[in-house]
């Protein structure tokens, strides 16, 4: 399997791969816009096509786009969890 950074656009099947999990979980999560990785559009009645970014891909794997939010938003968060 390639390195994420070597696709410009990660197919369904390896980051389903990599999420151990099913192809249709990845479609599925796209469509509902559930999954943060990339974007889903239906082209017709019955088609859709898929766009997986590597580099949020690598977010969601790692968990760094939800360290890095706390980060930006720490005093937010405090502020809330205070009232």
């Amino acid at each position: 399997m390639k390195s994420l950074e070597e696709y410009k656009n990660v197919p369904v099947s390896v980051a389903a791969e990599l999420l151990d999990v099913s192809p249709n979980y990845i479609r599925a999560g796209l469509q509902y816009q559930r999954l943060p990785i990339g974007t889903a559009v239906q082209i017709s009645a019955k088609k859709w096509t898929y766009q997986i970014s590597p580099g949020l891909l690598k977010e969601y794997i790692t968990g760094s786009s939800l360290r890095n939010y706390y980060q930006e938003n720490k005093e937010f968060l405090k502020q809330l969890l205070e009232r």
